[in-house]
């Protein structure tokens, strides 16, 4: 068995594989791998990362990666997993996020980038039905579980047509580009295995065409990996803060992180082993998820900003906002949940209530009490007290805290 098919196993990264033979074969010819992402947002998010990681794992075998971008398939809409019919995108949003999806992804994996759109701009309607359509029979696609899920409530012949673009892609890359292997979710089974139906409708049996799924990443709930309760975490830091995916790694369950540290990081399986034994010892230090977190923020973000992620934690949950720097004030400030006042001044009591930290005055009077409100660090206990813009920092905005953990964020628009 090939070390790398060996490494992804032992992560329980394989879902299935087309043909095992076909890509031990496919590995020693050095042939590359492809994976496809959609550009249906303007960033790739924590959910997508198993598969970068997965061109990072193929990469340290010095094998040939490529990410594919799909501008074509992105107009139509992957039916895949999907219960009804996807709306369509506008084509110059389309257009600025396969722009943005490129960039992330030749910073984040290395590989080579393409656009599928090359691969019909100059292809005719009846082009597709002669060279794409006649290689696969309308019953195997039928059979096709993202295609017969999908009969009873209807699929457009639009979104049909998907799994034969998909297809096409590789045969195109099979032939012109090095690339014998496509990976994908699980739920790109359907999409794989008619790419290798092309190539061998179009090349013959004596093809090493295959195709590999890797596991959802779900957690112990059954939820897919990546989604906060603001959203996705996206790679871009204009949309996620380091900070809160720091925070969203951090605070992963001791039921999760083993998996995610085989799924996310490049630590070896061997040394993951290790570090879950630490954890086991003594889980309230949080060793696996601190390693976690490390690995791939650093990974995606670089030290110096996991190293701010790491400062403005300590301080929100273990000491004064006043010695986070300008920088790190501004990430904490993106992440917090936010009220906005168009007034100069407003009781506490009443703040309490719009910002939803209390739910009725009879909370926010016993928060008072007990001390668990503070306002830019200052303790308050006086139900009267009036909270000001002119004390606010920079006038612009407070920060109440709630406790030790919950912070929240007050926005003074009034000029």
């Amino acid at each position: 068995m090939h070390s790398l098919i060996k490494d992804l196993k032992a992560r329980n990264l394989i879902n299935n594989i087309t043909n095992e033979e076909k890509l031990i074969k496919a590995l020693e010819k050095n042939k590359g791998i492809y994976v496809g992402f959609d550009p249906s947002a303007d960033s790739l998010h924590l959910g997508n990362y198993i598969m970068i990681m997965l061109l990072k794992r193929f990469r340290l075998y010095n094998i040939k990666t490529l990410a594919l971008v799909g501008g074509a398939t992105g107009m139509i809409g992957d039916p895949s997993g999907k219960s009804a019919e996807r709306n369509l995108l506008d084509k110059t949003i389309l257009e600025k996020n396969i722009a943005k999806i490129k960039f992330q992804l030749e910073k984040f994996t290395n590989s080579q980038v393409i656009n599928n759109y090359v691969f019909y701009e100059n292809m005719t309607f009846l082009d597709f039905l002669r060279d794409v359509g006649k290689l696969i029979n309308i019953n195997y696609l039928l059979e096709k579980e993202i295609i017969n899920s999908r009969l009873s409530v209807g699929i457009s012949y639009t979104e049909f047509s998907y799994n034969l673009l998909q297809g096409y892609d590789f045969l195109q890359l099979y032939k012109n580009d090095n690339i014998a292997i496509q990976a994908g979710g699980s739920d790109q089974w359907g999409n794989i295995t008619t790419g290798i139906e092309m190539i061998r409708k179009n090349l013959g049996d004596d093809n090493i065409a295959c195709g590999l799924t890797i596991n959802l990443l779900t957690n112990s709930e059954g939820k897919k990996f990546g989604k906060s309760e603001k959203g996705a975490i996206y790679l871009d830091e204009n949309k996620s803060t380091v900070y809160e995916m720091y925070q969203f790694l951090i605070n992963q369950s001791d039921a999760d992180v083993e998996k995610l540290l085989n799924f996310l990081t490049l630590i070896d399986v061997e040394e993951i082993k290790k570090i879950m034994q630490a954890h086991k010892n003594n889980p309230a230090l949080r060793v696996a998820q601190k390693a976690l977190a490390k690995a791939v923020v650093v990974d995606i973000h670089g030290q110096q900003k996991y190293e701010q992620a790491l400062h403005i934690s300590e301080v929100l949950f273990n000491g004064s906002i006043s010695t986070l720097n300008q920088e790190e004030l501004e990430i904490a400030i993106k992440s917090l949940p936010a009220t906005k006042l168009d007034k100069d001044e407003i009781k506490i009591i009443d703040l309490l209530n719009l910002a939803n930290i209390s739910s009725s005055n009879r909370i926010a009077r016993d928060f008072l009490n007990t001390g668990s409100i503070l306002i830019n660090d200052i303790k308050i206990n006086d139900e009267n007290f009036l909270v000001k813009k002119q004390d606010a920092i920079n006038q612009k905005f407070s920060i109440i805290r709630k406790g030790k953990r919950n912070y929240f964020l007050i926005l003074w628009n009034k000029d």
